[in-house]
């Protein structure tokens, strides 16, 4: 179970929705702050990558917001009326049969059943093809932005693509943003520990972490050097939608896509997803960044959260949050630097995460704890990786 803070729960929903990875019906079932919510992340491609449908049950209680993967489901992804059953691969994660891909010319329904027994079903969603990204550039920010408690210059990010005149086309834009990290592990009172299995150098290595060494104080971190190349992954964090009613078959050129700040001097590398969605995922998506987005500061009063396409077959004015959608993705991988920056104040992606320096640890005399400092391994998540992005 994660306990959130009240100011961020909204946010929490947008993550839910973005990170992973929709027609509103003109009726609002009344919600009270301290509901229970049925919160669904389901936003699947045509990409050939693994896809997930993620369930949760989300309750705010005035000061926080907690949520708690909604587990033994049973889920199935309908393909023209044909079920795909998913497995739960984690706690509220279900994933489809290996090697599954959206394709346009099919239709998609979402159902399932609780372990309680309630039953819900998606409305039909059907997959539009995505124009592809011709190009995407940097460019300096105007002025500097904030990143822990200081000011850095920042790169925006812009992407030029040609708007299909056939169809209404609807948009969708998310990206992951690859820094270079340089320190893999961090101790607190304690030493990182990594021991050789069979003969020293020549074979695999155990982990054991950070031990506890009482003669250092409580207060004191030691930070360890990565082992080998390793990179951090950001995502981002906002909802970005577009509908061509006003560019219909035009060239679109300069739609920016990310502002991100110059953690460091090292060159990044953004991986932009331009998604195809459908008029209701739109609209959905739309309405969800105005009252989240857009709702005033962070001591206001929440928004009441917005139902899907997500339905309880059996209590109809429930309120689900999320949206069941299908999406054709075109995916460009954009390396760039910062030496176009005016200003060159980088304070480290290190600093910019932790909002401290690094403290190497001293040179090791105690055999307890080995005679050699060590670096820490880099451990693959979905927050980092030890292998090369594309394109770099």
């Amino acid at each position: 179970m994660k306990t959130y803070p009240k100011f961020q729960s909204l946010l929490l929903l947008v993550v839910v929705l973005l990170v992973t990875q929709t027609c509103i019906s003109s009726y609002e079932a009344p919600l009270r702050l301290d509901a229970d919510l049925l919160v669904i992340n389901a936003i699947i491609t045509d990409q050939p990558t693994t896809q997930t449908i993620t369930l949760s049950q989300s309750r705010s209680t005035g000061d926080t917001l907690l949520s708690i993967p909604l587990q033994q489901a049973a889920v199935t992804v309908l393909v023209d009326g044909t079920p795909l059953v998913l497995s739960e691969t984690e706690p509220g994660i279900y994933t489809l049969p290996t090697g599954f891909r959206g394709q346009a010319g099919h239709s998609y329904q979402l159902r399932f059943v609780t372990a309680a027994g309630q039953r819900y079903q998606s409305t039909v969603e059907t997959i539009t093809p995505a124009p592809p990204i011709k190009r995407a550039y940097a460019l300096p920010h105007d002025g500097l932005v904030p990143v822990r408690d200081t000011l850095v210059p920042a790169s925006d990010i812009y992407i030029d693509y040609d708007d299909p005149a056939a169809t209404a086309n609807f948009y969708m834009w998310r990206w992951r943003n690859y820094e270079v990290q340089e320190y893999c592990a961090s101790c607190k009172q304690g030493r990182y520990v990594i021991r050789d299995v069979g003969a020293a150098g020549s074979g695999p290595l155990e982990v054991i972490g950070c031990v506890v060494d009482p003669l250092i104080k409580s207060y004191v971190y030691f930070d360890y050097p990565c082992r080998g190349q390793c990179w951090d992954i950001i995502y981002s964090s906002r909802i970005d939608v577009l509908a061509d009613v006003y560019t219909n078959g035009r060239s679109q050129v300069g739609h920016l896509i990310a502002t991100i700040p110059a953690y460091q001097e090292k060159p990044a590398l953004i991986v932009i997803d331009q998604l195809a969605i459908s008029a209701g995922a739109y609209r959905y998506y739309r309405l969800f960044a105005e009252q989240v987005q857009n709702s005033g500061t962070l001591a206001d009063s929440p928004p009441a959260p917005l139902a899907g396409n997500v339905r309880n077959v059996d209590n109809p004015v429930e309120n689900v949050v999320g949206y069941f959608s299908m999406a054709s993705s075109s995916t460009y991988t954009y390396k760039y630097t910062r030496s176009n920056l005016t200003i060159t104040k980088f304070i480290g992606l290190f600093r910019s995460q932790t909002g401290r320096f690094p403290r190497p640890e001293e040179d090791r005399t105690d055999p307890v704890f080995g005679a050699i400092r060590p670096s820490a391994l880099c451990v693959d998540s979905p927050y980092r990786t030890n292998q090369s992005p594309s394109g770099w």
